[in-house]
């Protein structure tokens, strides 16, 4: 749990916070809403895999308290029981669905993002390494994005993406298939727009 809390601050320091100050990296950071939704879900994750059921139970009401929390007072919904990769930003809140889905290392979400199902397909979408969900952008139904994914604001995605894509529309459409931005920008080179 700790490691996964290290790696996602860490993230979002690189990311969003690089040129701030020291106060804002390492104090004001644990006040913003999106930070505090990523900690209560790695804390809910690590409370699920425990196997003592007295203790899990007692530090599961701490979950769901925080939960409320999370839910009614940032509108951020992520439970406990998806997979998500070390990494994981949330860097807005408000109006954010995330469901029992498969995310890898690495993914960024903005306000408004939908990670859902749809009625009749038992799976949940399984995102890749590197995803980034701009702002009001869907993914959903049983839909695979791949490994470095850019998903552009009010974008609903419904059928596959391949690796190293920008999609944008709805329903989403391929406009770059050669997109590196995003691993560029996690090692620090300078992108070209």
């Amino acid at each position: 749990m700790f490691d996964n809390i290290r790696a996602d601050l860490h993230r979002k320091r690189e990311w969003f916070l690089k040129e701030k100050s020291w106060y804002v990296r390492h104090v004001r950071i644990f006040l913003e809403p999106g930070t505090f939704a990523v900690i209560v879900y790695r804390y809910g994750s690590w409370v699920n895999s425990l196997r003592i059921p007295v203790l899990k139970q007692l530090l599961y009401f701490f979950y769901m308290l925080a939960k409320i929390v999370v839910v009614l007072g940032f509108g951020i919904y992520v439970p406990s029981k998806a997979r998500i990769g070390k990494g994981f930003t949330i860097h807005n809140f408000s109006g954010i669905f995330i469901c029992e889905a498969d995310i890898g290392e690495n993914c960024i979400v903005f306000q408004g993002v939908t990670v859902g199902h749809l009625r009749g397909q038992p799976k949940p979408p399984k995102l890749g390494n590197n995803v980034f969900l701009g702002a009001g952008s869907k993914v959903l139904g049983s839909v695979n994005l791949g490994n470095n994914v850019a998903v552009g604001a009010n974008s609903v995605v419904v059928s596959d993406v391949p690796d190293n894509c920008t999609v944008m529309g709805v329903p989403a459409r391929v406009i770059s298939r050669e997109t590196n931005w995003i691993t560029e920008k996690l090692e620090g080179r300078s992108v070209e727009y």
